[in-house]
């Protein structure tokens, strides 16, 4: 019996300034400070409004995505051991596992570059070096983002200005 369709998209971001907001919430991925060893937290030191980030994908066949500082592309999101998520120093190689992440949405716009609003929705973003762990925040604002391995996956809807 083959497989049911899963119906679930890779966005191609085109390069875009992206902000991460939590479906149907306030809380969002974003970065606490634009230096490295700063927390990824539930809001972002940008602003509600502000995008943060620029999802790189790694030119590998398994789709992946190095998440940058929109302003600094020498910081990159890092997952750690002990499932924290920071900003550190991005990998020059672009693959290095603790930077590589794959992000499965429900609906994915084509053109994003081009596109002003929502232009993913309903999206999971996993750590490769986590076992594919999925990123969650909240619940507040100030609260860490951190990779769950058996919880709960905060699912993300992703804006451009």
């Amino acid at each position: 019996v083959p497989l049911a369709a899963r119906g679930t998209c890779t966005p191609n971001f085109e390069g875009a300034g992206l902000r991460v907001v939590q479906s149907g919430s306030t809380l969002a991925f974003g970065p606490s400070a634009a230096n490295a060893l700063a927390p990824v937290i539930s809001s972002s030191f940008r602003g509600a409004t502000a995008v943060d980030w620029h999802f790189e994908q790694t030119g590998q066949p398994m789709v992946g995505y190095i998440i940058k500082d929109v302003i600094n592309n020498n910081l990159a999101v890092s997952a750690r051991v002990d499932n924290s998520i920071l900003l550190d120093k991005a990998s020059d190689s672009g693959n290095a596992a603790d930077q590589i992440w794959t992000v499965e949405c429900n609906t994915c716009s084509t053109g994003i570059s081009g596109l002003h609003g929502k232009v993913a929705s309903q999206c999971i973003i996993r750590s490769k070096a986590l076992n594919n762990g999925c990123v969650t925040v909240g619940p507040t604002a100030g609260s860490p983002a951190h990779v769950t391995n058996g919880g709960a996956c905060t699912t993300f809807d992703f804006f451009t200005n």
